[in-house]
């Protein structure tokens, strides 16, 4: 006598397999989106450090570009970012002028965590 007994249909997938791979394709698929949406945040947050950077090295150079006497504190506001700058003098020593410059991005906000420092000292 031979057993006919079979576990699955040879003509077609059974319900449980067509749920079974739309769950893993759901899944993988999740997965992915996950990553590229980190990957995207990840390109807008260095974008922005990379602007800001650019903005505090802007600044050093031109104090690099006048005279020692005209160095003064000073502030603007540029489109997303908010860039202080401060002259501190006779800092670390006699005759020397010690700059630095925060810019902040999230406009109007000196208490951002989002914030980028350049210090540099200037001798007479």
């Amino acid at each position: 006598m031979k057993n006919t007994f079979k576990l699955y249909n040879e003509k077609g997938f059974l319900m449980i397999e067509v749920i079974l791979a739309i769950a893993l394709i759901a899944i993988g698929l999740f997965t992915v989106m996950s990553l590229a949406t980190a990957v995207i945040k990840g390109n807008t947050q260095s974008k922005k450090i990379t602007t800001a950077i650019t903005l505090a090295q802007d600044k050093m150079e031109y104090f690099k570009g006048i005279d020692y006497d005209n160095i003064s504190g000073t502030y603007t506001v540029s489109n997303d970012y908010y860039l202080d700058t401060l002259v501190q003098n006779n800092i670390p020593g006699t005759n020397t002028k010690t700059v630095t410059v925060d810019v902040y991005w999230n406009p109007g906000s000196t208490t951002s965590k989002h914030k980028v420092t350049l210090q540099t000292i200037f001798a007479k």
